[in-house]
């Protein structure tokens, strides 16, 4: 191996040792940061239900402060849950698109060296788990779903406010409506995965 050979492999293991420092390090730690954000935000969202339960203010109709609530829980929240499932799955699709680049690194420098000295992308897609995204999913459209319902609860007694909007007659109509609606969002997010994240059975092997 000459001293061109040395120079690009050289280059190589510095473009490698940046990337897979980002995908061994950084990007885990973005992902874990968004988890960390949702669950304070949805911490503090829950701390002022029970503080407005406590005080009696979703007992009477005509105090704001159950409106405020039932907005609060039928729009923001779910909105907030599927705009953090969204960055959470842009990242992992990063992740992966950097481990695919750097299977390419690995075959590059092992074949100027003559022998198998970089595996390690290739060894994780043989060992690597698959599970995170299913369980992210189903979290993320669960909360949603469950924060929703909690809503549209406690909006029957804001009948003419919330319920008049979105022309709902009664809670049974709202959750089969919630239901459909999380349930197809599901469906679209899995379909999301399998085509833009790269297909988690084909990335993965």
């Amino acid at each position: 191996m000459d001293d061109k050979d040395t120079q690009k492999i050289d280059v190589i293991m510095k473009d490698y040792e940046i990337l897979k420092t980002y995908s061994t390090i950084t990007s885990p730690s973005v992902r874990y940061n968004l988890i960390s954000i949702f669950f304070a935000t949805i911490g503090i969202i829950i701390s002022g239900t029970m503080i407005a339960i406590g005080n009696g203010y979703l007992s009477n109709p005509s105090n704001p402060a159950g409106k405020i609530l039932s907005i609060l829980l039928v729009f923001f929240v779910p909105i907030f849950c599927l705009a953090i499932l969204y960055v959470w799955l842009g990242e992992e699709q990063r992740m992966m698109r950097i481990g695919e680049y750097l299977v390419l690194k690995e075959a590059a420098v092992n074949k100027k060296v003559g022998e198998n000295v970089l595996d390690w992308e290739t060894f994780k897609r043989n060992k690597s788990i698959q599970y995170p995204e299913i369980l992210i999913i189903a979290m993320f459209l669960g909360l949603s779903f469950g924060f929703s319902l909690a809503g549209l609860y406690i909006s029957l007694d804001y009948f003419t406010g919330l319920y008049c909007f979105l022309h709902l007659h009664n809670f049974t109509e709202a959750f089969w409506i919630d239901f459909i609606f999380h349930l197809s969002f599901g469906i679209f997010t899995c379909i999301f995965v399998k085509r833009n994240i790269v297909s988690i059975e084909k990335v993965k092997k």
